[in-house]
């Protein structure tokens, strides 16, 4: 046995292990796809990450809120269905056969989900679904508001949209009344509200305010005007003769360094301390609070709402009645009405729109109030949820909160920051669900290596004693198996995968390979005598080989004549030859464990003992 003969065998067997791999992994990913494992592994395996574990009391409240996260607009551009004809068609079938294939199994009305969800885009989605967003927003909004309050004090507005200042004795202590006026008070100066030029550093506040809760200006755009109409305000007060304010030279003095002193330590000289000073952004924990309805944090913006709630509900009663409407007019062509509550979420967002719209255009609401309802309603919606927040969910993002306080600086990066510690955690978590999926994927792939054995007759020992044995065979397997485009240390991705599996099939054309149910195999694999002192696996191959073919009556060349007809052969066979069938089994094994190895493992090996028997061994040194 020289090492040409060992490696022609050798290369026979992985030939055929890779073509046997190349068909499993055709299987596997036809489950995967029809069973959808890694979509439903998946969501299981963020149901786990935000219950903090298995078997969980609260189990129930997070399966919502991922039913929640895969409704989000986000996840969905995620998922992408095939839309095929022939998919569709066996998507259909499956959902009647598999019940985890159902409308539902991934949110509302969706039979199907991502296999992959970026940690950026999950990040978003479980801020989004919780409303920390929009509930940081409002927190902003608010402290804005107290901002302002701050510098100028409190103050109402009329219906014609004019500011109503409040006179001094009015104001309860130095927050009501903001530091412009306590400063003035300080040197002799009160009730501002007469002092035009007060009033246009109100007005201007209040607009700027305005132009934040609507959307038109940002954060840090409206800091800048605030301090610019402060310095406008600054700068008028000292053109200003001392007489105007009844006050000493030295006095008008003292209150206008005040002022920028005031300004100086509230803004910074380029507005850059506004944001930290007033608490505008809220923190990593603040966000991490928002959450959890008992805080302090959501308290604030809870009582923000609630200011709300009696302006809403007069919106609320016009926007019902023009639901109603719209409802009638829907349901003239139905049988059975619907009411608001029936219709889809989007659908019904959109008639409440329909609604705002119409009474907007109607003139019986403004801008500001459909802004208004809409603010409300949605804290609504958020509240509802935030009721069925697990403890779990609240405890690990305490925990972000912690992570993302200590690395960040600046406090406007903080959400941002906060987002990306939300992505770094699910991202860390779903590298170790990636390692439980393949697991349970190596297991699955061992299963069906060895029932796709099984069903082929591929026995490995059998597989080798026939290489072995039978040098055409050998030979035959041999060329075909390089006539297959290896390359020398190769590596398969998708699109050489299928290439590989076109040049196998081309290779396996007119090519009987040892394995298979008929008769000459199970001949040879039985040892059954084919004629008189003349065992199967010895002697001439071509006269074994013409014999076998000539004994297809399996029955009759392994059990004989007098065998019973009406007991399958088989059973027959394994009652008569035990340790055939063990050695059949321990075959069957061995091929299954090495299809689970998958096709580029045999590949990349196959390869490189193709190359060695191509190479030669290495001649021998010359005599000196």
């Amino acid at each position: 046995m020289n090492l040409p003969f060992i490696l022609d065998v050798a290369i026979g067997l992985l030939f055929i292990y890779l073509i046997l791999s190349l068909l499993a992994s055709e299987l596997q990913e036809l489950l995967t796809t029809l069973l959808q494992w890694r979509a439903k592994h998946l969501k299981d395996s963020i149901e786990i990450l935000l219950a903090g574990g298995t078997d969980t009391k609260e189990e129930e409240q997070v399966k919502d809120l991922v039913d929640r996260l895969y409704n989000n607009p986000l996840l969905k551009t995620v998922n992408q269905e095939a839309k095929g004809l022939i998919a569709q068609s066996l998507r259909a079938i499956t959902r009647w056969v598999i019940p985890g294939n159902r409308k539902g199994a991934f949110g509302s009305n969706q039979s199907t989900g991502p296999s992959y969800i970026p940690p950026e885009t999950f990040a978003t989605s479980l801020m989004d679904s919780l409303g920390i967003s929009v509930l940081a927003d409002k927190l902003t909004e608010v402290r804005l508001g107290k901002f302002v309050n701050r510098v100028v004090g409190t103050f109402s507005n009329r219906e014609d949209g004019t500011v109503e200042i409040p006179e001094d004795h009015s104001l309860a202590d130095n927050w009501e009344k903001g530091g412009v006026r306590v400063i003035a008070e300080k040197v002799g100066i009160r009730n501002l509200n007469s002092d035009e030029r007060f009033r246009i550093l109100v007005e201007d506040y209040d607009d700027i305010l305005k132009d934040y809760q609507t959307g038109q200006a940002a954060l840090t755009t409206c800091i800048e005007r605030m301090g610019y109409s402060l310095n406008g305000y600054i700068d008028a007060c000292a053109d200003v003769p001392p007489e105007e304010f009844n006050l000493e030279p030295k006095a008008k003095e003292y209150f206008i360094r005040r002022l920028k002193l005031f300004k100086l330590g509230l803004f910074g000289e380029k507005n850059e301390r506004a944001i930290l000073s007033g608490g505008l952004q809220p923190n990593a924990y603040e966000v991490a609070e928002m959450v959890n309805q008992a805080s302090k944090t959501h308290q604030e913006i809870a009582t923000a709402y609630e200011q709300l709630k009696t302006k809403a509900g007069a919106i609320a009663e016009k926007v019902d009645a023009q639901l109603q409407a719209l409802l009638e007019e829907y349901n003239r062509d139905l049988d059975k009405p619907l009411t608001i509550r029936d219709l889809p979420n989007e659908q019904r967002r959109l008639y409440i729109s329909q609604a705002l719209t119409n009474l907007i255009e109607s003139g019986e609401l403004s801008d500001a109030d459909r802004k208004t309802y809409e603010n409300y309603e949605t804290y609504q919606e958020i509240k509802q949820l935030l009721n069925k927040v697990p403890k779990s969910i609240r405890e690990s993002l305490e925990g972000l909160a912690g992570r993302a306080y200590s690395k960040v600086q600046r406090t406007e990066s903080y959400v941002n920051q906060f987002r990306e510690e939300i992505a770094i955690w699910f991202d860390r978590s779903m590298s170790r669900a990636s390692g439980v999926y393949k697991r349970n994927a190596k297991g699955v792939a061992i299963i069906l290596g060895v029932l796709l054995a099984i069903i082929t007759n591929a026995d490995s020992f059998y597989i080798a004693n026939r290489l072995s044995s039978d040098e055409n065979l050998r030979k035959v397997v041999t060329d075909r198996a390089t006539q297959v485009p290896l390359g020398n240390n190769a590596t398969l991705n998708a699109e050489r995968l299928e290439q590989l599996k076109d040049e196998a099939e081309l290779a396996l054309r007119d090519l009987t390979l040892p394995v298979g149910w008929d008769p000459p195999n199970l001949i040879r694999q039985f040892r059954c005598e084919l004629g008189k002192g003349s065992p199967p696996e010895t002697g001439d191959a071509a006269l074994i080989e013409t014999r076998a073919e000539e004994r297809t009556d399996l029955r009759q060349a392994c059990l004989g004549p007098e065998a019973p007809t009406n007991v399958p052969v088989v059973a027959q066979l394994i009652v008569a030859k035990p340790m055939e069938l063990f050695r059949r089994l321990m075959g069957w094994l061995v091929t299954g464990i090495a299809i689970a190895m998958g096709a580029p493992f045999w590949f990349d090996l196959l390869s490189k003992v193709v190359n060695v028997r191509n190479t030669g061994g290495k001649p021998p040194s010359p005599s000196t």
